[in-house]
């Protein structure tokens, strides 16, 4: 978790950029809600970790003085990926606060659905952000390879 604040810190336009695109997409949930969430918003919720996976990928790989392992670019891809997913599913329109608010209401809980849908998101979320990450770390080498050599 340090390391990934400390990616965070060190790339502030890219972090505040992806938090903008991940408040767009779930403003775009209520303005489409119709009794649940419609299939397209669904992708769209799933690219968060995927782009979220990426981004941590790219960014451990691009500070020269930290030799990055494609381990920790993966590992650290992984874990903004369950956050993303977690974090979207804790305070989206149809999710945990929001069934939480209901049953202090008094409307029915339905927490072995809550609880469902919290690992189903994690388990999502892990495996997109490590897509994410994997790619990453493919366009790094295809970039690199597609650079001239130094000349001596």
């Amino acid at each position: 978790m340090r390391r990934l604040w400390h990616d965070i810190q060190a790339h502030k336009r890219a972090a505040v950029l992806f938090l903008v695109y991940w408040l767009a997409t779930l403003a775009v949930v209520p303005m489409t809600w119709a009794g649940g969430i419609p299939g397209r918003v669904v992708v769209l919720l799933l690219t968060t970790p995927l782009i979220a996976g990426a981004l941590v990928g790219r960014w451990r790989a691009s500070t020269p003085e930290r030799a990055a392992r494609s381990r920790d670019r993966v590992w650290g891809g992984m874990l903004v990926g369950v956050l993303s997913a977690e974090i979207t599913l804790l305070v989206m329109k149809g999710g945990v606060v929001d069934e939480v608010i209901g049953w202090i209401q008094g409307h029915r809980f339905r927490g072995g659905e809550v609880l469902e849908f919290c690992i189903a998101s994690g388990v999502l979320g892990a495996f997109l952000g490590l897509a994410g990450a994997v790619l990453a770390i493919i366009l790094d080498r295809v970039r690199r390879r597609g650079r001239p050599a130094p000349s001596t």
